[in-house]
């Protein structure tokens, strides 16, 4: 697991938006698993194992808890499925799937009781789980993961951050973008500092959050935006 961090502006979410293909990159490659995703679709990375989180959600709110997440969970056969080349009967299995996927996720991430809750009748932090499951359901390998505990008490944060070590243990690759240093410290295995686009230090979150440098960019910016405000 490794967390992005860095000043407000610093180009974390912008990575995470070329990574997911929202932004097109202006120079390089993105390669995924050894394969060229550059020019890929976002659908297709979808496809591809790629699940991606945003700091505000982005649920449909009007839609509950579990099917905000099967959504997701048929996007691995969504193809197959609007080409009509499915049976009836393969139809039915594949439906089944879905629905015992989606069950599955919901307790992994101890969401169970609030199943068939409408997502915007959710607390924020049962909602930050389901954009979370939402990326489980779709068996993503690669998470990226912007802020998932920004706006979440200590108790909630701590919730949360047990569901992402879970995930790692479980072998899901995250990228994390995260302003809460505890939980970077908690989780990451590794932290890159990113300032006005580029990666000034990269080592274990202790080593980096320890650097008199850094904590000069991380901090001066902070005093810079509240002197302004």
């Amino acid at each position: 697991m490794v967390a992005l961090i860095g000043p407000n502006g610093a180009g974390k979410t912008t990575l995470f938006n070329v990574i997911s293909r929202l932004l097109p990159p202006t120079s390089g490659q993105l390669l995924f698993e050894g394969a060229d995703v550059t020019h890929t679709s976002p659908q297709r990375l979808a496809r591809m194992g790629i699940g991606r989180t945003f700091q505000d959600v982005r649920l449909f709110d009007t839609m509950t808890a579990w099917d905000n997440i099967a959504v997701f969970a048929q996007t691995e056969a969504s193809g197959t499925l609007r080409s009509g080349l499915l049976s009836p009967r393969a139809v039915g299995r594949e439906a089944k799937r879905v629905r015992a996927r989606v069950d599955e996720t919901l307790d992994y991430a101890g969401l169970s009781p609030v199943a068939a809750t409408v997502a915007g009748e959710l607390s924020f932090a049962q909602q930050k789980k389901v954009a979370i499951a939402r990326c489980l359901a779709q068996q993503a390998r690669l998470m990226l993961l912007d802020e998932p505990a920004s706006g979440l008490d200590a108790v909630e944060r701590e919730d949360v951050a047990k569901i992402i070590e879970k995930l790692s243990s479980d072998g899901v690759t995250i990228l994390l973008v995260e302003h809460n240093m505890d939980i970077v410290r908690e989780v990451a295995h590794r932290a890159i500092f990113l300032a006005e686009g580029k990666i000034v230090g990269e080592d274990a979150p202790d080593r980096l959050l320890a650097s008199s440098e850094l904590a000069e960019i991380y901090f001066g910016h902070l005093r810079a935006e509240t002197s302004t405000t």
